[in-house]
């Protein structure tokens, strides 16, 4: 039988790991947040292309990977390509850790594309939004994580074993 992980379940693994991965990562401790993303922006995008047909995207204010490059880098000088560089390793990191955590709940693996990474929001064609997270820094930079699942699909498909 195939079901369908809770909504709520899948954001709340979303929701843990971002803020997790982004504190040890990159030094900057993530709150929920209603603000809107403002200025130039850029968003980093994998899909999964094995064990879910989902993809996922983080949408930022050019400040927010620049800021995630000098913090890995260690340096000031940051060119586009060093963001788009760092950018797309953070996104790595982070969605092998929501792969990981996909597995442990419904033991089914995952295995996603390589990072790609666009200027402006960047969504899919044929999918439609599914959780959209969005979150604040401390010093007031925005950030939103975008789940996609495809038009007229169910999201995540749950374990049959018991307890999941």
């Amino acid at each position: 039988m195939n079901l369908t992980m809770p909504r709520e379940n899948l954001e709340e693994i979303f929701d843990q790991i971002i803020r997790e991965i982004t504190k040890q990562a990159v030094g900057i401790d993530l709150h929920r947040s209603k603000s809107a993303l403002d200025g130039e922006l850029f968003t980093v995008y994998i899909a999964f292309q094995k064990g879910f047909r989902t993809s996922l995207s983080l949408c930022a204010e050019r400040s927010v990977f620049v800021q995630f490059a000098r913090y890995m880098m260690q340096q000031d000088d940051i060119g586009y390509q060093d963001m788009e560089a760092v950018a797309k390793e953070y996104f790595n990191v982070l969605c092998g850790h929501i792969a990981a955590r996909l597995f442990q709940k419904v033991k089914i693996p995952a295995r996603f594309s390589v990072p790609a990474f666009y200027a402006g929001r960047y969504a899919p064609k044929d999918y439609s939004e599914h959780i959209v997270l969005t979150y604040s820094s401390n010093e007031n930079k925005n950030v939103q994580l975008v789940h996609y699942v495809p038009l007229g699909e169910q999201a995540v498909p749950a374990s049959t074993e018991r307890g999941n």
